[in-house]
């Protein structure tokens, strides 16, 4: 059985998958039952940053019209094409309301996060070593 916004990656060809509507079936590909990816939330000994984080700026202060704006980003990770953030995504507390933004291995990994509030999990997927979480509670 599947999850709600789970993300799933193929152990033989590498495609990945999220369910939005979980069902009772297994997901397959390739002939294998798919991984369910876990949220990892604690950095550890590889010298990157993995875990994504939240932050507020404020803009447009120089033209009177000052607006908190929230952004999630990956400061310190390789952004290579043998290594890089392959998406960052944010889900609402709720679970109603789901953005996600791809990158490039050139890109720099920052969201601009707009028309979304309240408690957020924000996650990044690193093409190496997989799915990273962070709460913004």
């Amino acid at each position: 059985m599947s999850i709600k916004f789970g993300i799933y990656k193929c152990k033989v060809c590498g495609n990945i998958v999220q369910t939005l509507i979980p069902g009772n079936g297994e997901l397959v590909c390739c002939g294998e039952e798919m991984e369910l990816l876990e949220k990892q939330y604690e950095e550890n000994e590889l010298g990157e940053k993995h875990v994504p984080e939240i932050y507020t700026m404020h803009e447009g202060c120089d033209t009177g019209t000052c607006t908190e704006v929230m952004y999630a980003s990956i400061i310190k990770h390789p952004m290579i094409k043998e290594h890089y953030i392959q998406f960052i995504e944010v889900i609402n507390e709720l679970k109603n309301e789901i953005r996600i933004k791809f990158f490039n291995p050139e890109d720099k990994a920052e969201y601009k996060l707009t028309e979304i509030d309240g408690k957020l999990e924000v996650l990044e997927l690193c093409n190496i070593h997989n799915l990273w979480r962070n709460k913004n509670d």
